[in-house]
């Protein structure tokens, strides 16, 4: 298999319609939620918990033990802080390995929160 060709399979194929998590210009907030994050995909049965460790309107961004490749579609359940569970949908843009064992998760609303349910949330 040519060079190229290699490269071209193993290259993250970013679309231009999906932004980038690092560049939200929503306001974030610190929190620390309990959550429980599963893929969305057939066969996938497997849930992680999960602590959502900031959260805009456009996204959010998690720890989990599990690395979760980018553009992964992801169900989270989020405990919010009255003790409700609140499910919302994500992908997964960008994966950082941390210091303590567990992964750092950038990911994007498939459907954007309003102010209100952020507030509902947070």
């Amino acid at each position: 298999m040519s060079t190229l060709l290699r490269e071209a399979l193993v290259q993250p194929v970013r679309n231009p319609f999906l932004t980038d998590s690092e560049r939200r210009n929503e306001e974030r907030h610190l929190c620390s939620l309990e959550a429980t994050s599963h893929a969305v995909e057939p066969g996938q049965a497997l849930s992680w918990g999960a602590v959502v460790e900031n959260i805009s309107v456009g996204g959010l961004s998690v720890a989990l033990c599990y690395p979760f490749r980018p553009g992964t579609f992801l169900s989270i359940d989020l405990k919010t802080q009255n003790g409700m569970v609140r499910t919302v949908l994500v992908r997964v843009v960008h994966v950082h390995d941390r210091t303590d064992g567990l992964w750092r998760l950038g990911c994007e609303f498939l459907k954007p929160l309003t102010d209100s349910e952020l507030e509902l949330i947070v």
